[in-house]
């Protein structure tokens, strides 16, 4: 489901006893947070609501107290791969929505009777969905990001025995990514006198996928010569070149890398 179709959903979800909003700062790079500041501040703001439904929402108690055990719980899962924050949107029903962001935030905690999404639907027309292609020689891997995180991957090899891309997907993508391109010196010269068919073959394929999932943007990443040759070949409204090899960073790396650039 895309983001836009998940805040369409939460604008209509309406819980009487109510429904909690937390936007989360949980940056451990950021010097306010080098101690697990954000601990304290979770604390803190769910003891507030509880002390303010306590005094004006007296009958909506036990509610927020079954919430308030649930969303401790989810955090408590988060510890131990914290992304920079987090939105845990909780009703009394059941039905939890979790983002982990790779994007700052501002600290809110709301208890009201639909969600409060005025973070959401701020950062959702700053960080729109956008597609990174990371080049190298036999190898192109692409990813989809929205909201600062990884929401897609592919990895293209470049299969000499048949002269074309095999793709992977998913698991198999990052496996690629993370190993590396394995260049085969026998190969360079064939390489290089097919690149420019096989950058254009791939562009295509890549450009019409681009387009169907709403890309607004494109990066292209990698070395300035493969860069700009397979920039020839694209045909879209908005593409910046990265000019720095990122193979030995993971996809979430490299996404922070590429939007902070």
């Amino acid at each position: 489901m895309t983001f836009a179709k998940e805040l369409e959903q939460l604008k209509e979800h309406d819980c009487k006893e109510g429904c909690l909003t937390i936007y989360l700062n949980t940056d451990q790079t950021s010097n306010d947070q080098q101690k697990g500041e954000w601990k304290i501040r979770l604390k803190n703001g769910l003891k507030k609501l509880e002390e303010y439904i306590h005094s004006s929402e007296h009958q909506n108690l036990a509610a927020y107290k079954k919430v308030k055990k649930q969303v401790q719980e989810e955090f408590n899962n988060l510890q131990l791969e914290l992304p920079k924050s987090v939105v845990l949107i909780a009703s009394a029903t059941g039905k939890v929505l979790i983002k982990k962001l790779q994007i700052s935030l501002e600290n809110e905690f709301h208890w009201e009777k639909q969600p409060v999404l005025n973070q959401l639907e701020r950062i959702q027309g700053q960080f729109p969905t956008e597609g990174i292609i990371f080049i190298q020689k036999e190898d192109i891997f692409t990813i989809e990001t929205s909201l600062g995180e990884v929401k897609k991957e592919l990895a293209y090899h470049l299969n000499f025995e048949d002269e074309d891309w095999k793709q992977y997907e998913g698991v198999a993508a990052r496996e690629r990514m993370a190993s590396g391109a394995n260049h085969r010196d026998k190969y360079q010269n064939r390489l290089e006198a097919n690149q420019q068919r096989w950058y254009k073959t791939l562009a295509g394929t890549i450009e019409k996928e681009a387009k169907i999932r709403g890309w607004t943007a494109i990066y292209l990443v990698g070395q300035p010569d493969a860069t700009s040759e397979f920039e020839k070949y694209l045909d879209y409204i908005k593409v910046k070149k990265i000019n720095k090899n990122y193979h030995k960073f993971t996809s979430k790396e490299l996404v922070g890398q590429v939007l902070a650039s």
